[in-house]
């Protein structure tokens, strides 16, 4: 039985399509049968997909962007071990599907004044399911970090509108960081970019954290 992530919030430029590729990359490197699916209409991970070299760590990805995805999921994600959703950045009907057929909904935020602003939709999003009884496995990772007072200060706020909430902060804090947006352009992960780079150690317990890898 495959684990479906979902990479999801209503805010765009948080990094979902970074973070969606990486995971799908570094899932497939261990050995999983890995589906992406894009269902943000913007594509950038289907592009993404089209200009990396076939020789490397491979993963299927489609894009999916109908608000019945839930209803296909079943049969695409029969044949995977892992798929992971990158959702657009709004509060659209594809993504409350993807959110109601993902096992597990990684949260990426950037600690700022406008991202702590923006969380009360997505947490209330959440909110308005935990009201039908439904549960989900949802996990928030602080992403582009910078070492500011005003990251401080946004995390604050995040950590204290989390407080009562059925959410998992997760320890990995993924930095700000150049190897993450040059290797997307050049189709490669974080990992294959700088092995033993920062950005690809964040990486690694990010999938640890996840469960995705060990």
């Amino acid at each position: 039985m495959s684990r479906i992530i979902a990479v999801a919030n209503t805010k765009g430029g948080t990094g979902k399509s970074h973070l969606s590729v990486n995971l799908s990359i570094l899932a497939a490197s261990v050995g999983h049968k890995t589906l992406l699916i894009d269902a943000d209409p913007q594509a950038s991970s289907a592009k993404f997909a089209n200009i990396r070299d076939a020789d490397r760590p491979s993963f299927v990805c489609i894009e999916l962007t109908q608000p019945n995805l839930h209803k296909q999921l079943q049969a695409l994600s029969e044949p995977y071990d892992y798929v992971f959703i990158d959702v657009g950045g709004r509060d659209a009907p594809v993504l409350r599907s993807a959110i109601g057929a993902a096992d597990t909904i990684l949260v990426p935020m950037i600690p700022s004044a406008a991202d702590s602003w923006a969380a009360d939709d997505i947490f209330s999003l959440f909110d308005s399911l935990a009201g039908l009884g439904v549960e989900p496995d949802v996990r928030v990772v602080f992403n582009m970090q910078s070492s500011t007072i005003i990251a401080r200060d946004a995390i604050a706020s995040i950590r204290n509108k989390m407080n009562g909430r059925q959410m998992l902060l997760l320890e990995t804090h993924i930095r700000n960081r150049t190897a993450w947006p040059r290797s997307f352009g050049e189709g490669l992960s974080v990992i294959e970019w700088q092995s033993s780079g920062a950005a690809a150690r964040e990486l690694r317990a990010l999938a640890v954290e996840l469960e995705v890898a060990k």
